[in-house]
């Protein structure tokens, strides 16, 4: 295995999202594995199981490449108050980084909204990658690729923004 560094949670939609794009190579989260310690939640793995992109992850958790961030909170008021407006990998998500104090990558505006009422400080999926090259050595241009080529999946409107912030 490769030592990263900027270990982060992933919710399910920037996971995905890494594993989906793009279509006809290479999914993004091989390259992103090289400089980021991607760790999933319970919640995370249980939605990701269900999905297309299990292919791609069940053998990066198997190899360990992919990390488990287990959590020994068994309800919070994450379970009682936002479990009809949040799905399972958004409430483990935002638990785990809770207990593990990490950052969580967080691509939903509800479940973004509330990681901040529990005192943490999500990243957005772009702003993530916008991060990676600047201080963790991801490629410019690699940057870029990804953020345009996986656009469709955010608002239009922060592409522009995302592009000139990783032209500086």
């Amino acid at each position: 295995m490769i030592e990263r560094h900027l270990p982060v949670l992933l919710d399910t939609g920037p996971l995905s999202t890494l594993c989906g794009f793009p279509v006809t190579d290479r999914p993004y989260i091989y390259t992103v594995l090289q400089l980021a310690e991607i760790m999933l939640a319970e919640g995370v793995i249980v939605e990701a199981g269900r999905g297309k992109i299990w292919r791609t992850v069940a053998p990066l958790l198997n190899s360990g490449d992919i990390k488990k961030a287990s959590t020994t909170t068994i309800t919070t008021a994450l379970d009682t108050a936002y479990s009809k407006d949040l799905g399972l990998g958004e409430r483990a998500t935002i638990k785990a980084a809770l207990e593990m104090e990490l950052t969580p990558v967080i691509d939903d505006k509800d479940a973004f909204i509330v990681a901040c009422r529990f005192g943490l400080h999500p990243i957005g999926f772009q702003d993530w990658i916008v991060r990676l090259v600047r201080e963790h050595d991801l490629p410019r241009e690699t940057g870029i690729e990804i953020v345009q080529v996986t656009s469709s999946q955010y608002p239009r409107m922060f592409l522009a923004h995302t592009l000139e912030m990783l032209a500086e």
